[in-house]
């Protein structure tokens, strides 16, 4: 059975939506080539869409001139304050422990750390287990 987690990362204060996409690839490309064999078979980022514009009353402090595009009546800017929402799949629990095995070795842990400490706030990441997965398409 499948096992994939979901994470949701906040960009680092005074980096920019684009700043933290591009560090946010540059971050993934480095986990790839540290972690080998024991990557995700599937690692999906999906980035929130920001607007620029100028300081809106009820615009979040992070994104204070760069709102997210909240659907209206189903949320406010505060509830949109991270930037990237990840999902990652293995093939198994197995294979998750073995790639958080690697990732903990302290020569890969520094890396990663001083990759993630110059677009990420760590203090926001959040990460849970996925369970069922259900999809339902048209036609």
């Amino acid at each position: 059975m499948t096992y994939s987690i979901l994470i949701t990362n906040t960009r680092k204060q005074g980096t920019t939506p684009d700043g933290f996409c591009k560090g946010g690839e540059e971050l993934v490309a480095l986990l790839k080539e540290l972690t080998g064999e024991h990557f995700p078979s599937s690692h999906t980022r999906n980035y929130i869409k920001r607007i620029e514009g100028p300081r809106a009353e009820g615009n979040s402090e992070l994104n204070p001139t760069t709102p997210a595009i909240v659907v209206a009546g189903m949320g406010t800017q505060a509830d949109a304050d991270w930037d990237c929402i990840s999902k990652l799949d293995w093939a198994d629990e197995a294979a998750f422990k073995a790639y958080i095995g690697v990732m903990m070795q302290p020569d890969t842990l520094v890396k990663i750390q001083e990759a993630e400490a110059k677009v990420v706030d760590p203090s926001k990441t959040k990460i849970v287990v996925l369970g069922e997965t259900f999809v339902t398409k048209s036609g």
